[in-house]
């Protein structure tokens, strides 16, 4: 095992604005509340070198939406770290300057925020742009999600050509010859509530073959499937009197929170919370109907599949925060590695996870593909 070491760090305070026009009307959350007095610079989901001290940082779409983003100006800056630790730097950032994307020539064959202006600056309610590549020719490169598109902008941030829709997957070219294939990351989350079997089984129906359930303990040792220990966000356990005393504070891997946490639970206990969307911005009329499944219902739902369709459906199960649930007693490796077992699942090409000790490996005798 290798031992990464860290050399510095730099830090970009939250209210970091760039010149332009005000932003984030509407927006009220985290302490901060809209609207900001120019273009707010974090947020940021690629970065590229620029030079051997500065980097490209190319924000996302802006407040989470498309219904809150439209004042969000689409940009990629040039930020200079000052890494405390090298350099003899304070850990200070230095915003340089940016690249404004837009689309002058009317290559979007679709009406955007800012239609009938000269510039045509684009904003987060036309595109949700999330990765970049700069091109040795000087052109750049972005994928984005709503379309989902690929965009091609010159150095300037120009669009030149009209977004480039994403292309079937069966023609896609793979480093194996292979169709990629196709993750249900906590089930289908955008319209069902996450980690629920509900959403599970609604992304196999649209052609997930692998769903990636995130699990936790409940005080009696069950794994269960939730984003995290801190089930406050995600199940409705905040409206239930008889649970109110067992709101607490705890300390999870150097994060200190306060809130309901599932090895406070037993899994009957569990059972009669119903799962909630955490996200605002997505649907909400799911809220109180589903419970919070088991790893071994996950499992039962994948088998009920294959019997049903004779297709076989994998999972990529991820162990969250186990460095906290070895403190509290309650580790997750042991469980996980039992279940598959029990269940006969342990084909490679079926079950992933990235393990966090050792022994997994000898428990299952090398019949599971890590990553």
């Amino acid at each position: 095992m290798s031992t990464v070491t860290l050399k510095g760090f730099a830090t970009l305070p939250a209210d970091t604005f760039a010149p332009g026009p005000v932003s984030g009307v509407g927006i009220s959350a985290n302490g901060r509340t809209g609207p900001f007095p120019g273009q707010p610079v974090q947020g940021f989901s690629g970065v590229q070198f620029a030079d051997q001290n500065t980097f490209w940082f190319m924000p996302d779409n802006g407040y989470g939406a498309k219904t809150n983003s439209s004042d969000f100006l689409l940009r990629i800056y040039r930020v200079d770290p000052n890494f405390r630790g090298t350099e003899a730097g304070d850990g200070s950032v230095n915003v340089l300057n940016f690249i404004q994307l837009a689309d002058p020539d009317r290559k979007a064959s679709f009406q955007i925020v800012n239609e009938n202006t000269t510039e045509r600056l684009l904003t987060g309610a036309d595109f949700d742009i999330e990765s970049f590549n700069l091109a040795n020719d000087g052109t750049i490169w972005i994928g984005e999600e709503f379309g989902p598109y690929l965009l091609h902008f010159d150095a300037t941030g120009k669009l030149l050509d009209a977004p480039i829709s994403t292309p079937n997957f069966a023609q896609l070219n793979t480093l194996n010859g292979k169709p990629p294939i196709v993750i249900g990351h906590r089930g289908a989350s955008g319209d069902r509530p996450e980690h629920t079997l509900a959403s599970y089984k609604l992304a196999i129906e649209r052609g997930a073959d692998f769903i990636e359930p995130d699990l936790v303990s409940t005080k009696d040792g069950i794994l269960i499937a939730r984003h995290e220990v801190n089930i406050t966000a995600t199940t409705d356990v905040a409206t239930r009197a008889e649970f109110a005393n067992r709101f607490t504070t705890k300390t999870v891997d150097g994060v200190t929170e306060s809130g309901w946490f599932a090895d406070d639970f037993t899994l009957a206990e569990i059972k009669t919370l119903r799962a909630i969307e955490r996200l605002s911005f997505r649907d909400q009329s799911y809220n109180g109907q589903f419970e919070v499944p088991t790893l071994q219902e996950i499992l039962d739902l994948v088998k009920e599949v294959e019997a049903n369709t004779g297709k076989k459906i994998g999972i990529y199960p991820e162990t969250k925060h186990p460095t906290y649930h070895d403190s509290v007693g309650l580790s997750l490796e042991q469980p996980l590695v039992d279940i598959l077992k029990r269940n006969d699942f342990t084909d490679q090409s079926r079950v992933s996870f990235n393990p966090l000790k050792l022994e997994i490996s000898k428990n299952l005798t090398n019949s599971l593909m890590y990553h």
